[in-house]
């Protein structure tokens, strides 16, 4: 059980991993990556499809645990960092990631693919990665 909890880190990790580092190249090769429309739409729409397919590996198996962040992390000794895994977080994510993929492969056809495009997909996966972790910070189940 401990194993399917520790990859529950996974969830918020993927996209604000892959949307920094498309940032980083961003900004080493503006110009060629500006170039990269396709590439850059695929890889933050798999992150997020990524993440959504371990929220709902977590959700078929029923995993409801609690992981306090301050044994982890030793930035956050002090406080209580609490990642709430229930069956209600694990909805909301999967709802949450299928959004922002739907999103993403709207925003694929309709914008025009030029400057700024990279930075838009660029900002969706923060933003996801940034909602995904306050998903998983609030415990949903005791407010319903």
């Amino acid at each position: 059980m401990g194993y399917f909890i520790n990859s529950t880190t996974l969830i918020p990790l993927i996209p604000l991993v892959t949307a920094l580092f498309l940032f980083v190249l961003l900004v080493s090769f503006n110009r060629t990556l500006n170039r990269l429309t396709k590439p850059v739409t695929a890889i933050v729409a798999l992150s997020l499809l990524s993440s959504a397919f371990i929220s709902s590996f977590d959700y078929l198996k029923k995993i409801e645990e609690e992981i306090v962040l301050s044994k982890f992390l030793k930035f956050f000794e002090e406080t209580n960092f609490v990642i709430h895994l229930n069956l209600i977080n694990e909805k909301i994510i999967i709802f949450f990631s299928l959004l922002m993929i739907i999103i993403i492969g709207l925003s694929f056809y309709k914008l025009p693919r030029r400057k700024g495009y990279v930075l838009l997909m660029i900002s969706l996966g923060l933003i996801s990665s940034s909602v995904m972790i306050s998903i998983l910070l609030i415990d949903f189940s005791a407010l319903i």
